[in-house]
């Protein structure tokens, strides 16, 4: 796992290791350079294979046609490398970066669609003077890129780019409302309009003299026929491709572990991982301790007893680490970390468990991200399934539910899922499936928006964003399709795997995620919707998979969150914060918000009469990241 950047244009070679310092948490253990004419790659490494300077970057194929910066992991690298063997590549080490390089060189684009892996890369082919950047299929691992007056550039990170001369960093009026709204930027967005992410799947190439290409080389999602799959063969495919993924996922040439939060997906993934290596000690998890009731109140149970419970069974050893000290400054840490602000306090938690990683030892953490992505998981997949109650009525009665449920008060998790459940009653299909991943409606979100960012923004943007990524999938795709393409494809994407990634990575410690291991994510397509939610029991076939395998208290647990009971920290340790802002007229100077806006906004949530609490966390993210990233 590593950092990579670039550039191809008119910029200074002097600017290669200044890109690499500033992503140096990224790769603490090694960093090079490399330059020719109008072309610099830069490298900081974090060494997982191949310790030896054999796996060093940026690195040339055999045959000196391709020089590659690579940040990842191939898990299927030494089947490939045999394929390599065949064709007559000699190997110097035993890292997969060298199998990739070499797979660039003698197979070209064609050969990323074989990659089982995570991965974010860029390549230089010198004959031709053209530069490929690409990421994984999943899109675990981030990529920026811009064009900008002297050429094109590229970094794992924002915080590398604003070393580059002629970008645009205005900001996106579509992108900050969606971080209001969302709490992420879908797609290619970021917060500067002239900066952009690799899509998850897709290579981009630039050749001197000629215009961007761009390919996507990862399948396309909820392409394949639904399996006509006997139970108890699904039970068996499922518990296969989940022991294969993890076993996979173990190889390492330094001390591993994982995030163990008693949930189904970590506990899974603790067990094949301890069934792999033999002995519980080998696999060290990690948790997170009591919160003293406080998720309680948020709708959610403790995961520390299960986390408990989980390592008896499983003889691991569990580290318990504990956020303390809660401050405001965090956020600012946070954001910078992060690249984007993005509003979610699963980022603190992430960013503790990572940091007792390292402090035991450990340089690579094993995840249950990506389990309710691709089998269900979420409060909205029982809503969705719940909407053949009712999405059938006559518009008129589902205008008069939508009209009840936003009369009811916020002060409860149960009114608050009731109220987020027919806020969109009567709004079109997709929109209404879009709208469970708005955080807040749009005309309550504009009360804390300047007049003038609001005629720029457009705030129904969010929401048409999400509608139209509907547009790519085939007719025949069902409603749980719909909403599970929504989760992989943006809320995983866009903001899970961000937050993990950057957050470990500032740790110096590499998360592998087994649930998005590509067999067992086309299985996962292949299946029909009621193995994955059947009535109000999400993860079906999952759990009816692990069934004698996790104990049953683990399997039939309530659903809790990862980050921290952000509602009362919101009037506890962030409202001082945002009212000195507003009162300072330091939001009105942004352009983006109203100060008196925000302040009515707080009021009203403290009353019960508007559940604001991320998007006024994403008041904070968004302030925070406009001052540590741009002039304003």
């Amino acid at each position: 796992m590593c950092g990579i950047a670039g550039y191809l244009g008119d910029y200074s070679a002097e600017l290669l290791p200044l890109l690499g310092q500033a992503q140096a948490h990224r790769g603490p253990d090694y960093q090079a350079v490399w330059s020719a004419s109008r072309i610099g790659l830069a490298h900081q490494r974090l060494s997982i294979l191949d310790l030896s300077p054999a796996g060093n970057q940026p690195m040339w194929d055999d045959a000196q046609k391709v020089i590659l910066v690579f940040n990842g992991e191939i898990y299927n690298y030494r089947e490939l490398r045999q394929r390599l063997e065949d064709v007559g590549v000699k190997f110097r080490g035993e890292s997969d970066t060298e199998v990739l390089v070499n797979l660039l060189s003698v197979f070209g684009a064609p050969s990323l669609a074989w990659l089982n892996g995570i991965f974010a890369l860029a390549a230089w082919f010198p004959a031709e003077r053209k530069l490929w950047l690409a990421r994984d299929a999943a899109g675990v691992k981030p990529l920026y890129w811009a064009q900008g007056t002297q050429g094109v550039c590229f970094a794992s990170e924002l915080k590398s780019l604003r070393l580059m001369p002629g970008l645009d960093w205005s900001i996106d009026p579509t992108a900050i409302t969606a971080y209001l709204s969302l709490l992420y930027a879908p797609g290619d967005l970021t917060p500067a309009r002239g900066i952009r992410k690799v899509l998850p799947g897709t290579l981009l190439e630039w050749q001197e003299g000629q215009p961007l290409r761009s390919q996507r080389f990862a399948t396309e999602l909820f392409r394949q026929e639904i399996e006509d799959l006997s139970l108890k063969d699904a039970e068996v495919a499922c518990r296969h491709y989940l022991q294969q993924a993890v076993r996979r996922q173990l190889v390492s040439d330094v001390p591993l572990g994982g995030f163990l939060s008693g949930g189904v997906d970590s506990t899974a993934i603790a067990h094949y991982a301890v069934q792999a290596l033999g002995d519980g000690r080998r696999y060290p998890c990690f948790t997170i301790g009591h919160s003293d009731g406080a998720f309680g109140k948020e709708g959610f149970v403790e995961d520390y007893p299960y986390a408990q419970l989980a390592s008896r069974r499983l003889g691991v050893t569990l580290h318990e680490a504990s956020p303390a000290n809660i401050k405001v400054d965090q956020i600012d840490q946070m954001v910078l970390q992060l690249d984007e602000p993005i509003a979610d306090l699963a980022a603190l938690t992430t960013w503790t468990l990572c940091q007792k990683a390292r402090e035991a030892g450990i340089k690579v953490l094993l995840s249950g991200a990506g389990g309710d992505d691709i089998f269900t998981g979420y409060r909205r997949h029982q809503a969705l399934e719940a909407e053949k109650y009712w999405r059938w009525w006559p518009l008129a009665w589902r205008r008069r539910l939508r009209q009840w449920a936003t009369q009811t008060e916020h002060q409860t998790p149960l009114s608050r899922r009731f109220r987020k459940l027919f806020r969109y009653a009567d709004a079109s299909d997709t929109e209404r499936l879009a709208g469970y991943f708005i955080w807040m409606e749009e005309n309550t979100l504009a009360s804390a928006l300047s007049a003038d960012f609001r005629q720029s923004a457009g705030l129904r943007q969010p929401l048409d964003l999400m509608t139209s990524s509907l547009q790519s999938l085939p007719a025949q795709a069902s409603p749980l399709q719909q909403m599970l393409y929504l989760d992989r494809s943006h809320f995983l994407a866009d903001q899970n795997l961000v937050y993990t990634d950057k957050m470990a990575m500032a740790c110096g410690v590499e998360v592998r995620v087994p649930f998005l291991d590509l067999d067992l994510m086309n299985f996962t397509e292949r299946l029909p919707d009621v193995y994955k939610q059947s009535g109000s029991h999400g993860k079906f076939i999952l759990k009816r998979a692990l069934q004698g395998v996790l104990p049953d208290e683990i399997l039939h647990r309530p659903k809790s969150g990862f980050g921290l009971p952000l509602r009362q920290l919101l009037h506890t340790v962030y409202a001082p914060r945002l009212q000195e802002l507003a009162r300072s007229g330091r939001l009105d100077a942004t352009g983006v918000f109203s100060g008196d806006g925000v302040l009515r906004l707080l009021a009203d949530d403290a009353q019960g009469k508007v559940d604001a609490a991320y998007p006024l966390l994403g008041v904070l993210c968004v302030e925070s990241w406009l001052r540590q990233f741009t002039q304003h």
